[in-house]
């Protein structure tokens, strides 16, 4: 008979505490707090969030994300949800998934945490759909780049946990497709064979990523006006700018906007049977600074 005043007890005291834990979660403290995590995990991007609300049963909603990329172009989440679930204070390794509505699609993916701070984690896995991209711009020395497409893809990163810190691997792959690609460029060499813009209809881009080195091991592009196909090696820079490129690719000129150029004695002294051959090229030097030879 005395144990079930014993059992009200305690299911009030359980109660309170998760009542309390709501009412009283420290929103903004722990904005900042992820917001400061978040940005040193990488030199390229800053990361700001407002609030950070606790929703039940466990589920933390950010409020006005907003990531910037080497300090130039913002990104705005519409929502960004972390789904916490009740092995989070359990297990070691804890699970943790993500969804972020953005750009008019969806981000979702999952994580296995092994700290917070400084973040370690053992896996993630990224899932990318229609998101769309609009007005991009970028700047290089060969041309004033405004970029249009709509985003899917997928990614999954592996981390090796080190008993050192300098003893960390990282490895990942993933599979970008790209649909409506649209790059306009001002003062390029595309304009002077009159094309304003570069279209592709889609773009499939395979690779893989160990540390700071990404591999693009198959890239194909179809398009009303050129066909490319592309591989080689990507090494991330800090600034991204500075990223260093070391690409070699083929282009096959299926459209009349390019037989004056396919055409010319510089190019058939290189590539004989350019309708089956194309034209190979390469992309060397940095982001900010490519060096195109043919």
């Amino acid at each position: 008979m005395k144990l079930k005043p014993i059992l009200l007890y305690i299911l009030f005291f359980i109660i309170a505490v998760v009542l309390f834990l709501f009412l009283l979660f420290p929103e903004r403290e722990v904005a900042g707090s992820l917001s400061r995590l978040l940005t040193n995990l990488n030199s390229n991007v800053q990361v700001s969030i407002d609030k950070v609300k606790l929703r039940p049963p466990f589920k933390l909603s950010f409020k006005n994300t907003k990531i910037l990329t080497n300090q130039t172009t913002e990104i705005v989440t519409e929502s960004f949800d972390v789904f916490l679930g009740p092995a989070v204070f359990f297990n070691t390794e804890k699970p943790l998934s993500f969804q972020s509505d953005f750009h008019q699609g969806s981000v979702k993916g999952s994580l296995k945490l092994n700290r917070i701070d400084p973040l370690l984690f053992s896996q993630l896995n990224l899932f990318v759909s229609k998101v769309y991209v609009s007005d991009f711009r970028y700047k290089t020395s060969l041309a004033d780049i405004t970029l249009e497409c709509e985003l899917e893809g997928e990614y999954k990163q592996i981390e090796a946990l080190p008993k050192n810190k300098s003893d960390k691997k990282i490895s990942g792959q993933g599979t970008i497709f790209i649909q409506n690609f649209s790059a306009k460029m001002k003062d390029s060499l595309f304009n002077v064979l009159n094309l304003p813009a570069v279209d592709f209809t889609t773009i499939k881009l395979e690779f893989t990523q160990s540390e700071k080195r990404v591999t693009i091991t198959q890239c194909i592009a179809k398009g009303s006006i050129i066909n490319v196909k592309l591989k080689g090696m990507v090494d991330i820079g800090s600034p991204l700018q500075n990223t260093r490129l070391n690409l070699t690719g083929i282009v096959l000129p299926d459209s009349p906007y390019l037989a004056k150029f396919a055409n010319t004695a510089s190019i058939k002294s290189v590539v004989k049977n350019i309708s089956r051959q194309g034209i190979g090229f390469t992309i060397k030097g940095t982001l900010k600074h490519p060096e195109i030879g043919i």
